[in-house]
């Protein structure tokens, strides 16, 4: 029996940390590297872009690029078309599939798990395949070109992974809460708005970064159902700037910074909710 003495411990222990630093030291850089590029690239001139070899820090600083960007009413435009979507669906998306995960939570009815397999058989259905049936739909009803179009298809979309989340989540709320404030006369809408939304405020936020994301990046259904910058967003507006023949560097990489940023923002004041909201549900 080999016995291990304090200090052999704490050099183990020491070891074991120093790995476990060292690797998140290098796949932050490997994360970050590409994004300190993005922001530089947008504030050099294009010749220290197309330099070679490439030197990660800029010799000269420029914001001609984000002013461009900025003062064009076409990209303002883009970025309140964007903003209204995401907000929308997540206001849609929140609403609605709390209402169903709550009541596959709570409620037990015949054909419930095959409602549910068949909710989690949409997550697996790729979005290409369904492009010519939505973009025939959208002209039939009026909704091409639209906001309200682009609204509805990606809450169609973003809605089953929604309520799976929240479904999970509710499951691990314990119900005798929910039972006590019925006795004390309160009715069943009641008791989600004053007992379960509030408990659930982790889960909701969780739920809701991962839609506000999604609906923020979306592009394949926002360049097939938009066709005038009335319904564009940002991920249509950037992919303008891939022309034939010319590719502008830096207009692209000043816009994606500041499509970044709301993202961002999201991250660095809502991390710890979105990981417990994400996480929690997974334990009852």
């Amino acid at each position: 029996m080999v016995v291990v003495t304090a200090p052999q411990r704490r050099i183990r222990y020491g070891v074991q940390q120093g790995f476990i630093v060292g690797v998140s030291v290098v796949s932050a850089a490997l994360l970050l590297v590409p994004v300190a590029w993005m922001v530089g690239a947008g504030l050099r001139p294009i010749k220290e872009i197309l330099s070679y070899p490439p030197t990660l820090l800029p010799k000269a600083l420029t914001f001609q690029y984000f002013e461009r960007i900025l003062a064009n009413p076409t990209y303002r435009h883009f970025f309140l078309n964007s903003a209204v979507l995401a907000l929308a669906t997540l206001a849609l998306a929140l609403v609605l599939g709390s209402l169903a995960a709550y009541g596959f939570s709570r409620y037990k009815f015949p054909g419930n798990k095959a409602v549910l397999m068949g909710i989690l058989a949409l997550l697996m259905l790729p979005r290409v395949t369904l492009i010519v049936p939505y973009f025939h739909l959208a002209h039939v009803v009026g909704l091409y070109d639209t906001l309200l179009g682009l609204i509805i298809v990606n809450t169609a979309f973003l809605l089953p992974t929604s309520t799976w989340l929240l479904k999970g989540y509710f499951d691990s709320l314990p119900e005798e809460l929910e039972e006590a404030a019925l006795v004390d006369g309160c009715i069943r809408v009641q008791a989600i708005w004053k007992i379960v939304l509030p408990l659930a405020v982790p889960g909701l936020i969780g739920v809701g970064t991962f839609v506000f994301i999604g609906s923020w990046n979306e592009y394949l259904l926002a360049v097939v159902l938009t066709e005038t910058p009335r319904a564009q967003t940002l991920t249509v507006g950037l992919a303008q700037f891939f022309g034939q023949y010319v590719r502008d560097w830096n207009g692209i990489m000043a816009l994606s910074t500041l499509a970044s940023l709301p993202l961002v923002a999201v991250f660095v004041f809502l991390q710890r909710w979105v990981v417990q909201g994400l996480s929690s549900g997974a334990i009852k």
